[in-house]
């Protein structure tokens, strides 16, 4: 940023003495006023809700124990907000967005969601199915299949056929990770079996894998597959007639959801208001997915995000998130954005293990849970039977790798008991000024 602004001194003064020369000389200055009317003004920040609106005498002790919680950690920035019975009664964000700058967080500032974009992805599923353009045993792939593209016509396993929409959402489709790892997080691998340069585009990696074995029938077999999640992205495209990005926006804006976007693989391509991320000082360097050869820390460079987007690249603040989970979390508190069909398909598992849900990561009678982990982002959704709904992501991530989650529901769980008198007021009100 100060880069930038040192940039915009020295045009505005060469623009100055070009105006002097150009007065000196009689010359028309009109260009010269145009080009001062373009200079890139620094963006404000005028977000209606802040830290101080959550500074509650009855939430000091829940305070102390967040601090303590980060300084035990190491964790840079952490924002987080509750929901009971429908109104968001505390948002509030601790420590730093970016610790270079000194910037505070705010509950304004955007983080990485990681695999709660599968959350996300699969409410837009659901409100195709609702709109009539997809069901869930849809086939997927070959001529009688949603994506019947031409460039998708050519896979090498005949159990691709029998892949439907269910069991993509439910981590089934038969696929065995490649490489070792999930394919969405072998760019280089990837790139260099396709011939292409890294990192590669989505299309890319399907194209791979549809020249990959799918290993067991589909529906049979679960292994968390975030190329699944990948898939419904192009299923939605193609259903909705729209980009991904633009389809969720749209069906998320009516609840108030302004400022998802998806995520930058650089960290030059940072959102406005969104956080820098932070590993732990153990962690170890990975080979940047655009093959220079350099070893990066793995929250900038070297994670495809850009390809990532439906399992794992959506950027959101708490708020935005317990907006959407107030509008399917089967309560009646407020209407809920999906049918009460559709959230009980969303949330009824399809074997004892409660994992087979759509969309979350697991659901029983206490509670509905979503995790998410990525180099620099830990994040954990709850809804919780009582009415409590919460939200916790962090700018850091840690040595527990996806088990910081369990941290993180430990300490709200035992934070939240300590809150004897809730507020009133609904912050989601304070938000929409």
């Amino acid at each position: 940023m100060k880069k930038n602004w040192l940039n915009v001194i020295w045009l505005a003064l060469a623009v100055w003495m070009m105006g002097c020369g150009a007065k000196s000389k009689g010359i028309a200055t009109e260009t010269l006023d145009s080009a001062i009317a373009q200079t890139p003004k620094k963006p404000t920040i005028d977000f209606p809700l802040r830290n101080h609106h959550a500074n509650y005498k009855d939430f000091v002790v829940f305070d102390t124990m967040m601090h303590r919680f980060m300084n035990y950690w190491s964790v840079r920035g952490l924002s987080l907000g509750v929901v009971k019975d429908g109104k968001l009664l505390y948002a509030k964000a601790y420590g730093e967005a970016d610790a270079e700058a000194h910037e505070k967080a705010e509950p304004y500032h955007l983080f990485r969601t990681a695999s709660v974009s599968k959350l996300i992805t699969a409410v837009a599923i659901m409100k195709l199915v609702e709109e009539k353009k997809l069901t869930l045993k849809q086939q997927v792939f070959g001529k009688e299949g949603i994506l019947n593209d031409t460039a998708y016509l050519h896979y090498k396993s005949p159990y691709l056929l029998k892949i439907n929409i269910a069991h993509l959402l439910t981590h089934t489709g038969g696929w065995r990770n490649v490489y070792r790892t999930d394919p969405m997080f072998a760019p280089l691998q990837v790139a260099k079996h396709m011939g292409v340069k890294s990192p590669p585009s989505f299309e890319t990696t399907l194209k791979f894998m549809l020249t990959q074995e799918v290993a067991f029938e589909p529906g049979t077999f679960y292994d968390y597959s975030n190329f699944g999640y990948c898939v419904l992205g192009k299923v939605i495209e193609k259903a909705s007639g729209m980009p991904y990005e633009q389809y969720v926006k749209k069906i998320l804006k009516p609840l108030g959801i302004h400022r998802i976007r998806l995520a930058k693989n650089r960290l030059k391509d940072r959102a406005f208001t969104e956080v820098k991320y932070y590993e732990h000082e153990t962690a170890e360097k990975k080979l940047s997915c655009y093959n220079t050869g350099d070893s990066v820390s793995r929250t900038y460079d070297a994670t495809n995000l850009e390809a990532l987007g439906p399992a794992g690249g959506w950027l959101a603040t708490p708020t935005d998130l317990l907006r959407l989970v107030v509008a399917i979390d089967g309560f009646d508190t407020k209407p809920d954005f999906l049918t009460p069909e559709s959230i009980k398909e969303m949330t009824t598992p399809r074997d004892s293990s409660a994992h087979r849900v759509l969309g979350w990561k697991t659901c029983n009678a206490q509670r509905w849970w979503r995790t998410g982990s990525l180099a620099g982002t830990g994040i954990v959704v709850k809804r919780r039977q009582d009415g409590i709904s919460y939200v916790v992501i962090t700018n850091t991530s840690t040595w527990r790798g996806p088990g910081f989650s369990y941290e993180i529901e430990g300490v709200m769980r035992r934070s939240l008991k300590t809150i004897k008198n809730w507020p009133t007021k609904d912050l989601f009100l304070v938000e929409d000024q």
